[in-house]
């Protein structure tokens, strides 16, 4: 099985990482983890921080057994989240699913960036997976 988790390092992504763990095996399957850095909405500070995110997800998934550039591979984009991340999919797959966390926006993030995980779950080639921050997922197949 080869998996997506898209990444932010909000609550909700590090369960969606705590459920992929448990769906998922080291000794067989294949884990991309991928977070986007928008520099349209992030500060001028927060350029570095996508790398920083990235880092302490690879970190414990080598805890989980996983190998970089093995049974894992991990990149920081850049651009616009929602479409970096279906064409991560497209060019990259293919997967068997992707795995996200719903992080809650505030009402005017919402207004201008619309979320992320919805997005998702209307315009992805595959099944999504959206775990909320108590663990709980909705899972969405387009093949439905």
């Amino acid at each position: 099985m080869k998996v997506l988790l898209a990444v932010d390092g909000s609550q909700s992504s590090n369960q969606a990482l705590l459920e992929a763990f448990k769906t998922i095996n080291s000794s067989r399957d294949i884990l991309d983890i991928i977070t986007v850095d928008n520099f349209r909405t992030s500060p001028p500070q927060e350029v570095d921080a996508g790398e920083r995110i990235l880092l302490e997800y690879v970190e414990r998934c080598k805890d989980q057994g996983f190998i970089l550039d093995n049974n894992l591979n991990a990149q920081v984009l850049h651009g616009d989240v929602r479409n970096e991340i279906i064409r991560y999919i497209k060019e990259c797959g293919p997967f068997d699913r992707i795995m996200v966390g719903s992080r809650g926006l505030n009402p005017f993030k919402k207004l201008i960036l619309g979320s992320v995980s919805e997005y998702l779950v209307h315009h992805s080639p595959i099944p999504v997976y959206v775990v909320k921050s108590d663990g709980s997922c909705k899972v969405s197949d387009p093949a439905l």
